[in-house]
């Protein structure tokens, strides 16, 4: 195995679907859901594993809470070639709001070391609370 990509990040705000490619900022809300897409090429032994994805901060390692994480169980066919697979996990947003969290992928419970994506940047922000801006008079007049 290579390695995992994360082929494009989606949010369902409220039921509308907003898609960003990898390294575009999505924008969501607590409560929204983004799905994560992701792709990996194997070959190999029947093995089953899992996927975790998470958002949080990139420090010296990655921080991440239980609010902002999601697992989903990965079964690889057993194949002498190279076959590309693809997963979308769903991550309920919770936790704190915040700008510029990051965002990666990992398989798990596979023979050898955990296979992770690449780390994406200042990927996601979270909004917490409604937020106004340029409340003003507008005008007045006499009726």
């Amino acid at each position: 195995m290579y390695g995992l990509k994360i082929n494009s990040i989606e949010s369902l705000l409220q039921g509308i679907g907003v898609a960003a490619l990898p390294g575009e900022k999505l924008t969501v809300m607590l409560g929204d859901t983004v799905i994560v897409h992701l792709g990996v090429d194997y070959r190999g032994p029947a093995i089953d594993g899992s996927i975790h994805v998470s958002y949080g901060r990139q420090n010296a390692w990655f921080n991440e809470d239980g609010s902002k994480q999601e697992d989903i169980q990965a079964h690889f066919d057993a194949s002498m070639d190279w076959v590309p697979y693809e997963f979308a996990c769903s991550i309920p947003i919770g936790g704190s709001p915040g700008t510029d969290y990051d965002l990666y992928a990992k398989i798990m419970g596979v023979p050898g070391p955990d296979i992770f994506s690449s780390t994406l940047l200042n990927v996601l922000d979270v909004l917490g609370a409604a937020e106004f801006r340029n409340f003003d008079i507008t005008g007045y007049e006499k009726v």
